[in-house]
């Protein structure tokens, strides 16, 4: 589990790295079975104004096409949404961490439209064998959000 900690601490800097740029404070680090960092990413919808340019679909961007993810774990410092849940089953992950539950960081940043669909819940419905968890890391993993909420208020 202290690994599993670590990768999520990073994935928690990303993002503090994100709201600094003015983005929505999320990131996410791919990481090989064989523990190995594969990609990383941070959201930079604000930046790019690109909709999908969500942390965890920028990792995937960024580990490429010939990336071998079977049995890889991301680490997101918020919940996976929908969008990007579902394209870590796609890509074959065997894992997803989470540090902050989108209901928490959702009532600190706010953000429309939410889904009432969790990660674990559209993982769920596909017949991917994947593993969800979080969250984790209790008050460290909302930091990122409170300060983002102090510098850029809440999102409409």
């Amino acid at each position: 589990m202290q690994h599993d900690n670590d990768h999520l601490r990073r994935a928690i800097a990303l993002g503090e790295e994100a709201g600094r740029r003015g983005n929505r404070p999320f990131g996410a680090v791919i990481v090989a079975a064989d523990g190995t960092t594969v990609a990383e990413g941070r959201n930079e919808v604000a930046a790019s104004g690109v909709v999908t340019a969500h942390a965890e679909l920028g990792a995937l961007t960024a580990a490429g096409p010939s990336a071998d993810l079977v049995g890889a774990t991301v680490y997101a410092g918020g919940e996976p949404c929908p969008m990007c849940s579902a394209a870590l089953v796609w890509a074959g992950v065997a894992r997803i961490i989470f540090a902050a539950a989108e209901a928490d960081f959702a009532a600190i940043i706010g953000g429309h439209p939410r889904f009432a669909l969790g990660c674990a819940e559209v993982v769920g419905a596909s017949d991917a064998e994947i593993a969800v968890s979080g969250p984790h890391l209790g008050e460290e993993a909302l930091v990122p959000f409170r300060r983002y909420a102090e510098t850029a208020g809440p999102t409409p």
